[in-house]
Parts: C-alpha cells; structure tokens; sequence
C-alpha cells in the first residue's frame, strides 16, 4: 500500500492518501468527465486501508464544487469510511467549506445523516 497524491485541475480535485496517517484529502472542484474513473485509485486504496486493519482514519473534504457524478462518488468513499468503523476503527470526517456556501454546508450535513460518521465541520480562512 503506497501513499498517493493526485495534482489538482480545473475539473478535478487534488488528492491525497497517506498510509502512514490512515488519511485522506479531498480539496477543489470535482467535476471530473468521467467521475467513476477518477476516483477509481481512490476507493481500490481504501479497499487496501479496509484490508491493512487501521485503527483510525480521517478523510478531509474541501470541495468547492461537485457534479452530480461525484456526490456519487464521494458517498461511496464514505461507505468505505464506514467499513473501517465497523470492523473497530475510530473515524473522523473533517469537512470544510466557505462561510457563505450553503450549498456544500448541506452537502456534509446531508453526508452526515446518510452515513451516521463522526464529522467535524470547519469554516475556511
């Protein structure tokens, strides 16, 4: 299992997984053509996280924007976030957003209900 870390675009949020830290950071816009293939590398680590065991993990979100196509997406890495807390691990969401964005404010508050993780909600400087 590798640390990765995928470059920011335009369309497309930078990434990175730390396996030292059992982390994951999410920041930028996500609107990626093809939503599915980009975070394909992304949920095959967290499968790898999944079978390493860990005792805890943090995923930091600080999108701006999200298509459709990746509200999929990240709902489906916090499944994954759910399976580590099921098998005993202790998990936090941090989710970050601009004071006036409502709209990614829910986003998380939506997250948070769905899926019934540890959240933290942090406003940008």
């Amino acid at each position: 299992m590798n640390r990765i870390e995928i470059a920011g675009s335009n369309n497309t949020p930078h990434i990175l997984l730390d396996v030292d830290s059992s982390s994951v950071l999410i920041e930028g816009r996500s609107f990626p053509e093809d939503s599915k293939e980009f975070y394909r590398p992304i949920m095959e680590w967290m499968d790898e996280l999944i079978a390493a065991n860990p005792k805890e993990v943090t995923v930091s979100i600080n999108l701006f924007y999200l298509s459709s196509s990746s509200i999929i997406s990240v709902k489906q890495l916090l499944m994954k976030v759910i399976e580590i807390s099921n098998k005993g691990a202790k998990s936090k969401i941090v989710w970050s957003y601009d004071e006036d964005d409502d709209d990614i404010k829910k986003t998380g508050e939506d997250y948070q209900k769905l899926t019934k993780l540890n959240f933290e909600y942090k406003i940008n400087e």
